[in-house]
């Protein structure tokens, strides 16, 4: 029988070490652009002539995007086998306390993994939680809204990823715009393609992050001893006069976003 959990599907050990992992996130997101930048010579000769682009994956809800990624690079049995286990949510977060396992996967398989699509791999889980960060919502849910005409979701994605102009749903929108010339459009895309400003980039992205990640495992339901106990115990939030009523707003805010979106 599953263990039962205080916050949906994930304990409050699960929720410290799933927040304690995002600064890690963030760092090989970085080291990853880092060593592109410094080895570009060696990268190309990995990578291969052409066909660099994963961009086209964000036309897909973020969960199957990752179900796509895990199939390409060989990791859709590993992950078939967590979900049945007692504890998936455990299984997956053990695969991050302790990397040996993956380690051993990766030994055994890598003859048969194409170098590219780790890189794609990693590149749209970086960016998809960069947008969940930011935006509350993933590359996928950005792609969809701007599909249905949303001009904002369509900038919030270049901001976070300009490869995301090779999406087919953002060519059709350049398209549109060359057509008649909108010039507020391209002023605005000139201005994305410089990426988030500097007021997104602060530490509230892990408070964003955490609470779409308790909302998509189905805690949604706050109160203040949740909200001490989720939030400022864990130093996502600073223990201030008023804290509570802004983690209020910044749930308000997320809850904008339905479903949730992981």
């Amino acid at each position: 029988m599953p263990p039962e959990k205080e916050f949906g599907k994930l304990s409050s050990d699960q929720f410290r070490r799933l927040v304690k992992s995002l600064p890690e996130l963030r760092k090989v997101g970085t080291g990853l652009s880092k060593a592109m930048h410094e080895k570009q010579a060696k990268l190309k000769e990995l990578l291969g002539p052409n066909d660099h682009s994963w961009a086209g994956i964000y036309e897909l809800p973020f969960l199957e995007q990752l179900a796509q990624l895990t199939i390409t690079v060989g990791m859709y049995e590993k992950l078939v086998e967590a979900s049945r286990s007692e504890d998936p949510q455990e299984r997956v977060l053990h695969w991050g306390d302790d990397k040996s396992e993956l380690d051993e996967w990766y030994e055994a398989n890598k003859e048969k993994i194409e170098f590219k699509h780790l890189i794609w791999m990693v590149a749209a889980l970086q960016r998809n939680i960069l947008a969940i960060m930011l935006f509350h919502c993933s590359m996928g849910h950005l792609v969809e809204q701007a599909r249905k005409g949303d001009d904002d979701s369509f900038f919030h994605a270049v901001e976070v990823d300009r490869s995301s102009l090779s999406c087919p749903t953002f060519i059709d929108r350049l398209a549109r715009a060359e057509l008649t010339n909108d010039k507020h459009f391209f002023l605005r895309l000139r201005k994305a393609l410089k990426g988030p400003s500097k007021k997104h980039m602060e530490a509230i992205q892990d408070l964003r992050y955490s609470i779409v990640a308790l909302r998509s495992m189905g805690f949604d339901r706050f109160s203040d001893k949740d909200l001490e106990a989720l939030f400022i115990r864990t130093r996502l939030y600073p223990n201030s006069a008023g804290a509570l009523k802004n983690l209020r707003k910044h749930i308000h805010a997320a809850r904008k976003m339905q479903p949730p979106e992981m």
